[in-house]
C-alpha cells in the first residue's frame, strides 16, 4: 500500500513544474538539506531603521511541524539564503507580464522576487492524497514586503485572464479573487484555473488555490494545486474549489510566522 501511494505521488510529481512546485521534496523520508550551507552569501540586512529580514534558518524554524499542521503529512522542507538562481529551463513568459506575479509569489524558485531568504515545505492532507500543499516563506525589508503585496493585489484585480508560456507548453489562465480571513497584517486569496496545451500535445486543466499573508517583512503563501485533465464546458463553469480543511493549517502558519517576524 505504501509503495503504491509513493508511486502515485511520484507520477504526479512529474507534472509539478507546471504548477510552480518542486518534486525534490515530494516523498523524502526526512527533510531535505538546507541550501544555506552551500556557501551563498546573505543579502544585506537592516533598511532605514526596520529590523533585519529573517534569515533562512529563522524562516525554516517558522514553518509548521506535523504536530502544528494537524491532519497533514510533511514530506520535506528546505531553505536558502537569497533569491533563487535563474534557470533558463524554468523560465516563463506571460501576457501581460505583470500577471506572472500570481504564479511567482507561491513558487519555491522565483529569481525575480529578490527575497533576502526563503524556506518551504511540501505536505499532503491524509495518507491517500495525491496532490500536495506547498507553503513558502520569504523575507524582505518591511517596505519591500509591503510593495510585493501591493504588486500582488494589483495583479489579482487586473489579471482576470492571462497567458503563460514555459518549457512544458502554454496555458490560458483565469483568476478569481476569494474572501480571506484576517491573517497577519494583510492577506490575499485567489484561485486560478489554467487551460494547458503541453508540448506533447496533451490538453487539460490545472487549478491553484493560493493564500498569501504578510507580517512585518515576511510573506507566507499556501498553495494547493492539482492537474485535472480535460473538463467539459459545464465542469469548467461549475469549478470552484474552496480552502476547506486548509483553513486551520493556514491560520496556524500565519500565527507562527507573525510571531517569528515580531509583528
Amino acid at each position: 500500500m505504501l509503495l503504491r501511494k509513493v508511486r502515485r505521488r511520484l507520477s504526479a510529481a512529474a507534472l509539478l513544474p507546471l504548477l510552480g512546485l518542486s518534486a525534490a521534496c515530494s516523498d523524502a523520508e526526512s527533510p531535505a538539506g538546507t541550501a544555506e550551507a552551500a556557501g551563498r552569501k546573505p543579502v544585506a540586512t537592516a533598511t532605514r531603521g526596520h529590523a533585519a529580514p529573517l534569515t533562512a534558518a529563522e524562516l525554516k524554524a517558522a514553518l509548521l511541524t506535523e504536530a502544528e499542521a494537524k491532519g497533514f503529512t510533511i514530506t520535506g522542507s528546505d531553505s536558502q539564503v537569497g533569491a533563487a538562481a535563474a534557470d533558463p529551463r524554468a523560465a516563463e513568459t506571460g501576457e501581460p507580464a505583470a500577471c506572472l506575479v500570481l504564479r511567482r509569489t507561491p513558487s519555491q524558485n522565483a529569481p525575480e522576487r529578490g527575497e533576502s531568504a526563503s524556506a518551504w515545505s511540501i505536505m499532503y492532507l491524509g495518507d491517500g492524497a495525491l496532490w500536495p500543499r506547498q507553503t513558502v516563506l520569504t523575507s524582505y525589508p518591511v517596505d519591500t514586503a509591503r510593495a510585493r503585496m501591493a504588486e500582488l493585489r494589483r495583479a489579482v484585480d487586473a489579471c482576470g485572464r492571462f497567458h503563460v508560456r514555459n518549457a512544458h507548453g502554454t496555458a490560458s489562465v483565469t483568476t478569481e479573487t476569494l474572501p480571506v480571513p484576517a491573517l497577519g497584517e494583510e492577506a490575499v486569496r485567489y484561485r486560478t484555473l489554467a487551460r494547458m496545451k503541453l508540448r506533447s500535445g496533451d490538453l487539460g486543466y490545472n487549478y491553484a488555490l493560493v493564500t498569501v499573508v504578510r507580517a512585518g517583512g515576511v510573506i507566507a503563501s499556501v498553495q494547493t494545486s492539482e492537474v485535472l485533465g480535460p473538463l467539459s464546458a459545464e465542469q469548467v463553469k461549475g469549478f470552484a474549489p474552496e480552502p476547506g480543511p486548509d483553513e486551520p493549517m493556514t491560520a496556524a502558519l500565519a500565527e507562527k510566522m507573525s510571531k517569528a517576524a515580531g509583528a
